[in-house]
């Protein structure tokens, strides 16, 4: 027996009792003592109305719905703590960022964080040794709000992702998916990009795959986050927003995803299939149509 709602009113409280009997609730009333005066408690009778017997109550009092439930995958995450690598990720990218407001010096860093230096060949910089550039793209970013969006992500996916798996396992995470990422951008657009949504995209791949794979064993991300970042790419990806590394969001995207279906098992072979499928579109699929809309303009 719960309380469905509270009321001074005995009128009020008898006659809403009789409504919700009438609608099929298994309600009662019951006058309680109070220093205030006589409040009437509804109670509901059985346990598995009373939601529905509390939602009735709520709308015909005119009362504010309850505030969402917060997703107990969300709750998980906040109790976390960064771990070092994520810490480092976020404040190499913020030192980078902060010298944009010199000019000068901003021009510096991008000449020696750039996939590939001006002027030189086709993966020049790379063939001089200079293999830090396979990386450091992630680091650059060119607003607040670039930086802004890819460090809450990585804050959270970073973290969930470093907790579970350890450190180790996470930098080597961070330098597959930021290799290959920016190795397709830079075959498609050039090497004039940065920011660390390739990688953002490689643990929410990831985490989608993972969760989706092995329901009940570890950790998942909400659904409702995989929806909106996967419509955030298609959205990217129509142009509408202007110039986005589309080519690098796939390709991380691809990359986490493949990365969550091993070790392989032999159990669950259609949705592997389904999987292998979605990671080919974005990231070699990104590729094509990016080289498509260049050549169709």
């Amino acid at each position: 027996m719960k309380i469905v709602g509270e009321l001074f009113d005995k009128n009020m409280a008898l006659t809403l009792t009789n409504e919700m009997k009438g609608k099929g609730y298994d309600v009662s009333v019951s006058p309680f003592n109070t220093k205030e005066g006589t409040i009437y408690q509804i109670f509901s009778m059985k346990e598995n109305e009373t939601n529905e017997a509390m939602e009735y109550f709520r709308v015909r009092m005119g009362l504010p719905g309850a505030p969402p439930e917060i997703d107990p995958e969300w709750e998980k995450m906040r109790g976390l703590s960064m771990g070092p690598l994520t810490k480092a990720l976020i404040l190499i990218s913020v030192i980078i960022f902060f010298t944009s407001f010199n000019k000068e010096t901003f021009a510096q860093m991008l000449e020696l964080f750039f996939f590939n230096g001006k002027g030189r060949g086709t993966f020049g910089s790379i063939q001089a040794g200079e293999i830090w550039r396979l990386v450091t793209p992630i680091f650059l970013h060119f607003n607040f709000m670039h930086i802004l969006f890819n460090c809450m992500w990585i804050k959270d996916l970073g973290t969930l992702f470093e907790n579970e798996k350890g450190s180790k396992v996470f930098l080597f995470f961070v330098l597959i998916v930021a290799i290959f990422s920016n190795t397709l951008q830079y075959l498609a657009f050039g090497s004039r990009f940065g920011g660390l949504s390739g990688l953002v995209y490689g643990l929410l791949g990831y985490l989608w795959v993972f969760g989706a794979l092995r329901e009940g064993d570890g950790f998942r991300l909400p659904k409702r986050d995989v929806v909106l970042m996967v419509g955030w790419y298609f959205l990217c990806l129509t142009g509408l927003i202007g110039p986005i590394a589309n080519v690098a969001h796939g390709a991380g995207l691809a990359a986490g995803m493949t990365w969550a279906l091993f070790p392989w098992r032999s159990n669950q072979i259609k949705e592997r299939i389904k999987f292998i499928l979605l990671a080919l579109f974005f990231s070699i699929g990104t590729y094509l149509i990016e080289i498509a809309k260049i050549n169709f303009r």
